[in-house]
């Protein structure tokens, strides 16, 4: 419940009708999805702007408009101006989030946010009552309303935390107020904006400047950019996870079973997680660590993990007929296309191994150069036809080309030729691995194939 006068404070609003004594009841940036008695805040989007659907909200229930605009409301609806929506939506969340003492997880990463944030949900929920971003909410929107939706019953918030450029992070964990930071991984993502590895480092590591001393750090030991965290935070508990020596929680004799399962040990402890992708054994090795921070019993923790269910198109793994089916269409960077590839790598077929590899996009100046290497690294692989579409992705198909290997690889012109290739490859026993960022609708692939190959 929050009063108009404290929006008008924390916004630093200006009142422009109404009344400022009233209360909201929520807040809600969908017109569509409005409550009773909420507020609504009219955000201008690249793609829409909310102050076109003022009206509509006010219609569904809204009591109180926050807007950037001279608006025309009837005098029974409250108002307050404001310079920025999107900023105003913030810093309400910011303020609602003090009202509350309690471990608040940031997740972070290249790869790996959104599983590492349902695994570690998942096993903290073992314990305690659990606020956590719905899906992929993981922007300037998604976080602070996640965050709005705090009530006295919750006990611990487990939030993912996204960027695609600098400032990101830093707005998000100054809303968040962050007790423990995870950082699954730092990669090849979001380059247009980011430009390196490094400056994504940069830009993941702003979470840990709005933390306050004394605060735990879980991090990948085995990635060599979270490696040097250890050094410039002090103030910080830092713990790591991986299979290397130094890593606290490590992962040993880590199996692939029935292309379905991986199974491995921590601490002598048996785990089972319901994924081949041998990537997630480090998603479940940050949620472990977790896990034990806050005194979760290790067979409470191997229960929450053998239940978990894998997203779609995050490497799901699946029979259809007579082949297997690697689902990686969620989106693409060279990081999560090297795992997809390993999986495919990993799994015990009698058939062809075959990859779909659309462009991965937003990688910036270095695209060229970094799908170049793809088809390096795909060369390197077990991979026996490559099938590539988009303009970035045609050069894994002329690496592979220049390098006269064993691969046959083809560049297609769209998703028809791309299906069409498919009907003449794919054969009883093979695996195919999908994977494209999600500008270039790979889903369709998988639909071809299941009403095609699917009886």
């Amino acid at each position: 419940m929050l009063t108009v006068e404290e929006i008008k404070k924390v916004t630093r609003g200006t009142f422009v009708q109404g009344s400022i004594s009233s209360t909201v009841t929520g807040v809600s940036i969908d017109s569509r999805k409005i409550g009773k008695g909420n507020a609504f805040i009219a955000i201008k989007g690249e793609r829409f702007d909310g102050h076109d659907f003022i009206r509509k909200a006010v219609r569904n229930g809204a009591t109180v408009v926050i807007s950037s605009k001279k608006i025309v409301c009837s005098r029974d609806v409250t108002v307050i101006g404001v310079k920025d929506t999107t900023k105003a939506l913030g810093q309400i969340a910011a303020w609602h989030r003090q009202r509350f003492s309690i471990p608040v997880v940031a997740i972070t990463g290249s790869t790996g946010k959104t599983t590492t944030k349902e695994m570690v949900a998942s096993v903290l929920a073992k314990r305690f009552k659990v606020l956590k971003n719905a899906g992929t909410e993981n922007n300037q929107y998604g976080v602070p309303l996640t965050l709005l939706k705090l009530k006295a019953s919750h006990q611990v918030a487990v939030l993912e935390l996204g960027t695609n450029q600098p400032g990101d992070i830093r707005w998000l964990a100054k809303i968040a107020r962050p007790t423990m930071g995870i950082f699954t991984n730092v990669g090849e993502s979001h380059l247009k904006r980011l430009r390196t590895p490094a400056g994504v480092l940069r830009e993941k590591a702003q979470l840990i400047k709005y933390m306050e001393p004394g605060g735990v750090v879980i991090l990948n030991g085995d990635d060599r950019y979270l490696a040097t965290l250890p050094k410039k935070y002090k103030k910080q508990r830092m713990i790591r996870f991986g299979c290397g020596k130094e890593s606290g929680h490590r992962a040993d004799d880590v199996v692939v079973r029935d292309n379905r399962s991986l199974h491995f040990k921590v601490q002598r402890h048996v785990f089972k997680i319901n994924s081949p992708a041998t990537h997630n054994v480090y998603n479940a090795l940050a949620a472990i660590s977790c896990g034990r921070v806050f005194k979760i019993r290790y067979n409470d923790i191997i229960a929450a993990l053998s239940r978990f269910s894998f997203r779609g198109g995050r490497q799901e793994i699946r029979k259809i007929g007579q082949f297997w089916l690697i689902d990686d269409t969620y989106n693409a960077n060279p990081v999560s296309l090297k795992s997809a590839v390993s999986t495919l790598d990993t799994l015990r077929i009698k058939g062809k191994r075959i990859v779909i590899c659309a462009d991965m996009l937003e990688l910036g100046l270095r695209s060229v150069a970094l799908h170049r290497s793809a088809g390096e690294m795909i060369g390197r692989s077990h991979a026996d036809i490559v099938l590539t579409i988009g303009c970035h992705a045609r050069h894994i198909t002329h690496e592979l080309k220049r390098a006269k290997g064993s691969i046959t690889a083809l560049h297609c012109r769209d998703l028809k030729e791309v299906q069409k290739r498919l009907k003449g490859f794919c054969r009883p026993g093979d695996a195919v691995l999908i994977k494209g960022s999600r500008g270039m609708h790979m889903e369709q692939v998988i639909i071809f194939l299941k009403k095609h190959f699917g009886s």
